[in-house]
């Protein structure tokens, strides 16, 4: 699918060694032929050509017939239950078509998450749209893919978990109408496999986790939502919250899982909310204040779209929040710094180590980055859920930063809800476990390092923090960094090296290479256990894993940021 389409730090390619066709390109693309830029891509594509191949008409493509289509001139790639013909875009393709040519003849969707998931391909491809991926055989699945309950011996007989799709003190919410439980759920409601209309080739991926479950409360003046996540280490960086007027939604991050509770209420509330999390218990309450106190509610409301639907985030659509770039100032000389203000009616917070994309009006391009600090000052307190801080690095020419770069303050700007791998378990490793803690980042790749590095330095954990640049001016934060070096001077180590550097230069030069990391990493030794992170463009990245283990390190002990 091609490494083109970046990745959560948004990091330049300027501290790897020349490889191949990517020397020298911060987004790895490879050279198009003229007249195969995106604008040729767009107008091609609203000349009338059947891209398609079908006349007009949508089709119903089984997994059989799909896998017949896989050769460089005959392309079909299914993505998201729907089928592609992409024999047209190859030429056009930034990545490459060997890149695309991985997916072709299949089910490519997750493939096409791993490498670039915010790419709105459903704009790109609209006009190469074949029909849907269907199952040629009636479908069903085995019990331990069921999302709810068990199987039944009796297929006459639903579970008490598999009848029910909400949980709630009330006794008017939806139950299912499944004859058995191995029966597909119908489009549109929580935990969906695909309805009669639209069957999936593929099932979600299943929790391997407790199902969370939700209940509410009242009293005369305030009503609790309560939700039982089973899961103790959740914190309010873990939950995003939404509530306009009368429809809330709850999202709650739950390790590599996402619960989500989306109800239009049955009255009207206050404006304000309260997010409280029980200690150690994995219990999440908001409270919502009554428009009308004293007035008893019969029930919390009905429930919307996705309500009690419990799936694996790579599984989960990405969602964006509409809200207002208020600040944005210089970092370096093509860097700048974006704070975004998140709407009075919503709760965003973003984990340490997840990314959100950005997206405005007028662009079909959406972008990763990886949120930063306000500063780089241990233990300082933030705006959590109020307000995102964004490092960005200006391309010119870009297909999203120039325009990011124009906006006004005050303008409107799309930010999604959390994505990530970096789960909890992750930055325990990294912050609380190791007692070395080393990070790498090539570029704009310092952007994941920034909360990891505060928040180890916090725990006192000795940090490695090795920067890979073109030149002394590319450095961001470089004044800051001074600083912080000084203040923790007993656990913070600095490393700079650059590849275009002047002569003036003092510090090290070149690129990511084994000899140098033998020198800079913390050596694995029986009193130090050392946890390893890494982030940039995909050729520094993957060479960087390499060498890892060229040092001796194994693979449960680093991690990369990847989009």
């Amino acid at each position: 699918m091609g490494t083109v389409l970046g990745r959560a730090g948004q990091a330049n390619g300027v501290a790897v060694a020349p490889t191949g066709p990517a020397e020298g390109n911060p987004r790895n693309k490879t050279a198009l032929k003229p007249g195969r830029s995106l604008m040729d891509w767009v107008r091609l594509g609203h000349s009338g050509a059947d891209l398609a191949g079908t006349g007009g008409r949508l089709l119903e493509v089984t997994p059989q017939e799909l896998a017949k289509h896989k050769k460089r001139n005959d392309c079909w790639m299914a993505l998201k239950g729907k089928v592609y013909n992409i024999t047209p875009y190859m030429e056009f393709h930034p990545g490459g078509e060997d890149e695309l040519l991985r997916g072709v003849g299949m089910d490519a969707t997750d493939l096409f998450n791993e490498v670039h998931k915010w790419v709105n391909f459903e704009s790109m491809l609209q006009k190469c749209l074949i029909g849907r991926l269907v199952e040629a055989r009636p479908f069903f699945l085995k019990p331990s893919f069921l999302p709810l309950g068990k199987s039944s011996k009796d297929p006459n007989k639903q579970s008490k978990v598999h009848r029910r799709f909400y949980y709630n003190a009330s006794k008017n919410l939806t139950v299912s109408s499944a004859n058995n439980s191995l029966a597909v759920p119908s489009l549109g409601l929580p935990g969906k496999l695909g309805g009669p209309k639209s069957p999936m080739v593929s099932p979600q991926t299943p929790s391997s986790l407790p199902n969370p479950k939700y209940d509410w409360f009242q009293t005369n003046t305030m009503i609790n939502i309560a939700i039982y996540t089973k899961w103790k280490h959740i914190t309010k960086d873990h939950v995003v919250i939404v509530k306009r007027a009368e429809v809330i939604k709850v999202v709650c991050y739950i390790q590599d899982m996402v619960y989500t509770v989306h109800l239009s209420l049955h009255k009207p509330v206050g404006e304000d909310f309260d997010l409280k999390i029980g200690s150690g218990s994995g219990k999440v309450d908001v409270l919502l204040n009554k428009q009308e106190s004293g007035v008893r509610w019969s029930s919390v409301g009905k429930p919307l779209e996705r309500n009690g639907e419990h799936v694996s985030s790579k599984d989960r659509a990405i969602e964006y929040l509409e809200c207002s770039l208020i600040s944005k100032e210089n970092m370096t000389h093509d860097t700048r710094m974006f704070i975004v203000e998140v709407p009075r009616y919503a709760y965003l917070p973003v984990p340490i180590g997840y990314h959100v994309y950005l997206r405005i009006q007028g662009k079909d391009v959406v972008k990763p980055y990886t949120p930063v600090t306000a500063s780089l000052k241990v233990g300082e307190e933030e705006e959590v859920g109020r307000k995102i801080y964004i490092f960005i690095k200006i391309y010119e020419g870009g297909a999203l930063t120039p325009a990011l770069d124009e906006l006004p303050i005050g303008s409107s700007i799309d930010v999604s809800f959390p994505e990530g791998t970096f789960t909890p378990d992750k930055l325990t490793a990294a912050t609380v476990t190791a007692t070395d803690v080393a990070l790498l980042a090539a570029g704009t790749g310092i952007t994941p390092m920034i909360r990891v590095m505060l928040a180890a330095l916090q725990n006192e954990k000795r940090v490695h923090l090795i920067l890979f640049n073109k030149t002394e001016e590319d450095i961001p934060w470089k004044e800051e960094l001074n600083t912080l070096l000084s203040d923790h001077s007993s656990l913070l180590k600095v490393t700079h090296v650059l590849s275009k550097a002047e002569d003036s230069w003092s510090g090290l030069r070149g690129h990511i290479r084994q000899d140098l990391l033998e020198d800079l990493l913390p050596k694995c030794e029986d009193k130090h256990a050392v946890h390893l992170c890494v982030c940039g463009p995909t050729v520094f990245t993957k060479l960087a894993l390499n060498l890892f283990k060229d040092v001796g390190y194994s693979d449960g002990s680093y991690h990369a940021f990847l989009g």
